[in-house]
């Protein structure tokens, strides 16, 4: 349950400072760290052992990928998403071969910060659309309720069927221990997976495919 607690690691202290107020902005994280190199973003991972690391790739010392590849086989529950400058698709396709749970580029703002977070604290991947659209591109030109059934986490589907039993946010956040700023973040990306417009369309979706009764 929030809060969960982070990690941050870069070497820039205007932005571990910027970071910090961005993430304490919220009820869901607290910071419990913060790192200025990559060794010392290792120690504070043993030290505290946060629920998630958010890390710089390019760090003195070590960089962000051996940071990686150390915390992935000392601490392996520890979720990573990394934050960095580089929109390179091999980098980001690197990072994820090595454990990293997400690659979120520093050109977005506050609110997609937040989300990644979420994301990636409770369990699922994210991706900067422009990193995701190259490593996922479409491979068809639409999507029949088959292939957008098969494309929600377990988690977004354990929503999905609250909400067609009619749980507000509130109430679906109390079930499954999870803040309320986490539920609205997972509906917003169960309408956007679903090119649901409204509530109602989720609704009609979880109803025609069995979700509903799950």
């Amino acid at each position: 349950m929030p809060p969960y607690r982070i990690l941050l690691a870069d070497d820039h202290q205007i932005i571990l400072d910027g970071l910090r107020d961005i993430i304490e902005s919220t009820t869901d994280f607290l910071v419990v760290g913060r790192a200025v190199n990559g060794k010392a973003a290792v120690s504070a991972v043993a030290a505290s052992l946060p629920d998630l690391l958010l890390m710089d790739l390019n760090m003195p010392g070590m960089d962000g990928l051996e940071v990686l590849k150390e915390v992935r086989q000392r601490f392996p529950k520890v979720k990573v998403l990394v934050l960095t400058m580089y929109d390179s698709v091999e980098l980001a396709k690197k990072a994820l071969s090595m454990g990293a749970n997400g690659y979120l580029l520093k050109e977005h703002g506050k609110d997609e910060l937040l989300t990644a977070l979420r994301q990636v604290v409770t369990g699922e991947q994210y991706l900067s659309e422009k990193i995701r659209r190259q490593i996922q591109p479409d491979k068809v030109r639409f999507q029949d309720d088959f292939q957008k059934k098969l494309s929600l986490s377990q988690r977004e589907t354990e929503i999905l069927r609250l909400i067609a039993r009619s749980y507000t946010n509130k109430e679906i956040a109390d079930k499954l221990y999870l803040s309320e700023l986490t539920v609205q973040t997972h509906r917003r990306n169960l309408k956007r997976k679903l090119k649901a417009e409204h509530t109602a369309d989720l609704v009609r979706f979880a109803y025609e495919n069995g979700i509903s009764d799950l």
